[in-house]
């Protein structure tokens, strides 16, 4: 559906759900998430290729490693070695050997100090590699990376011990901030293994959406290994920053009874939009709680880019909480561009309604068709 026939069906749906919400005469108030930017952000170098060139830095251990042009790197702990996988297994950007990537020739390789080298190889390690980006103060960002953790080495099935892990992270700092351990950055974590269950996982999506609250927001692609153990490396690869979809709600502040109307539009990125070979479908997700609740749950997933849906309420004389998120896929077995990568909006500002319980004298609350609904006080149920 067109970007253009989003708002008149909102619209039309508006209307009807107005007539509905016209018990109390109240105005819909309406929420998201930050909104498009006019602007595309431009992240350099997001393949981290070895065409476009590394540079030399020196880790604690005093050893050379080499950081992606365009890159910067913290290590917060250890001291790993980093470098262009090709350059590290095939000896040149131009060499052959198998070199671990999921686009063009190259990815960022990670590996634990001392990774194979007795009395304890494989030491812990935290590395952030980032970029700082020009953005527009309340623009809404997608970022979608790769990567790849082994732990306990390429051999199967896997050695490495129950509990251990090496995290893979993407995160956005959208303050501008430099610092991977700031309270500032948000970050979504990948904690699987190369492999499970002796089954292959492999390269893993790892993902995220935020608001820009500076001029300048910071990229962040991280492996960290907390734990001790031989053989634990990972690979980085294919950074994709993009205006994200937006969605909003509109809802009314208050209503009488327990029948909620909820109504949601959405719009698709530009920049999703115009990858090529793309076959990228919008879709809304929406969560509910209780006033009184501390967690979210999930009540509509993978919804049309535009619609309505009846909430009912288990209790009255209280509020409910509502929050949406748009997100763009590609349908799994279909094709479409490669990487496949994923977009996630950013969860919208909640919005909250009270429902007001029926009066005993309204119209309608008597004679042979009426019903009676009874108020459940109990939170859990509520």
């Amino acid at each position: 559906m067109g970007s253009r026939m989003v708002r008149p069906l909102l619209v039309a749906v508006g209307l009807v759900a107005l007539l509905l919400w016209g018990v109390r005469g109240v105005t819909p108030v309406q929420a998201g998430a930050g909104t498009i930017p006019p602007l595309a952000p431009v992240l350099h170098n997001g393949d981290f290729e070895c065409t476009t060139g590394y540079y030399s830095a020196t880790n604690a251990a005093g050893r050379t490693i080499y950081v992606p042009n365009q890159w910067r790197l913290v290590l917060s702990q250890g001291a790993p070695k980093t470098h262009s996988a090709r350059i590290n297994f095939a000896r040149s950007c131009d060499g052959s050997a198998h070199v671990e990537r999921i686009l063009g020739i190259d990815s960022i390789l990670v590996e634990a100090q001392d990774l194979e080298r007795p009395p304890e190889p494989g030491k812990p390690f935290d590395a952030s590699f980032y970029q700082q980006v020009t953005a527009t103060v309340g623009g809404s960002y997608s970022l979608s990376g790769w990567a790849l953790s082994l732990c306990g080495g390429s051999t199967v099935p896997s050695d490495c011990p129950a509990g251990n892990h090496i995290a893979k992270m993407i995160g956005i700092d959208p303050t501008g901030g430099i610092d991977p351990l700031a309270n500032t950055v948000i970050w979504a974590e990948d904690r699987r293994n190369f492999v499970e269950n002796n089954q292959r996982v492999g390269w893993t999506n790892v993902r995220l959406g935020a608001v820009a609250e500076a001029m300048t927001i910071t990229v962040f692609a991280r492996l960290a290994s907390p734990f001790q153990w031989h053989g634990n490396h990972g690979f980085l690869d294919a950074l994709s920053l993009v205006r994200s979809p937006v969605a909003t709600l509109a809802l009314p502040a208050e209503i009488t009874g327990t029948a909620l109307i909820v109504l949601w539009e959405s719009e698709q990125s530009p920049d999703i939009a115009a990858i090529p070979g793309g076959n990228y479908e919008l879709a809304v997700d929406l969560q509910v709680r209780h006033v009184d609740a501390t967690e979210w749950r999930d009540w509509l997933m993978d919804q049309s880019a535009i619609g309505s849906q009846v909430f009912s309420a288990l209790c009255v004389d209280t509020s409910y909480e509502f929050r949406i998120r748009a997100r763009a896929e590609q349908p799994a077995g279909e094709d479409g561009a490669w990487p496949n990568h994923r977009y996630p909006g950013v969860w919208s500002t909640p919005v909250r309604v009270f429902f007001h319980s029926v009066p005993d004298d309204a119209p309608g609350a008597g004679g042979p068709l009426s019903f009676f609904l009874p108020v459940i006080r109990s939170q859990r149920q509520c």
